[in-house]
């Protein structure tokens, strides 16, 4: 990846270091190597690509991948976010969550069914809820407005799910607020009476 992405690299070179990355994204195990280099590496370059490869893998492919590996990749990627957000570029988390949330887009509710009571209990620790936010936005983005690879009924179905998790949002969302406000607002104690006011 560094090599592909140096300035000296020729433009020959770049076509032959895409067509071996095309070809091993296409491979129906890659998503463990991936996996693994999202565990281990600190390469930026390295951290995307891999993510570019389940991204591809859950909207291109998810239909041929085994019920197996759907509910390993299902239960891994999210450790990972959770293990590793902290540490992880801001762009790279962000990507990620996008990642999980286009699992949600393909399973929500019926094989990945805590898909959005893990984004509410996100929200709900405070340690998390920075993250629990980013995951409710782009499950908001994601979810409310699909994209053209959906049928109709799906996109339908998605919307209703959604807005069936309105109330409880709103009510999650006003107490971040509140907590917020109560951080950061300043208590006007009431002035002691002037001492030259009247006693009437």
């Amino acid at each position: 990846m560094t090599e592909f992405f140096h300035t000296s690299t020729s433009n020959e070179r770049k076509r032959e270091i895409e067509a071996l990355l095309n070809n091993f994204a296409q491979q129906l195990g890659a998503w463990r190597f991936c996996f693994y280099f999202l565990s281990s590496s600190h390469n930026d370059y390295v951290l995307m690509y891999s993510l570019s490869v389940f991204e591809n893998l859950i909207n291109k492919m998810w239909l041929g991948v085994p019920s197996e590996e759907k509910m390993e990749i299902r239960s891994s990627l999210p450790k990972l976010l959770l293990t590793q957000h902290k540490t992880l570029p801001g762009f790279i988390c962000n990507k990620l969550c996008k990642v999980i949330v286009d699992m949600g887009r393909q399973d929500w509710p019926m094989f990945y069914h805590d898909f959005f009571t893990n984004i509410l209990q996100l929200i709900q620790t405070p340690s998390t809820t920075p993250l629990g936010l980013i995951m409710l936005k782009t499950a908001s983005e994601e979810l409310a407005c699909p994209r053209e690879d959906l049928s109709v009924a799906r996109k339908e179905e998605l919307r209703k799910l959604l807005l069936d998790q309105v109330p409880t949002v709103l009510g999650l969302l006003t107490g971040v607020l509140e907590s917020i406000w109560d951080k950061h607002s300043v208590t006007a104690a009431t002035p002691p009476p002037s001492p030259t006011a009247s006693d009437a």
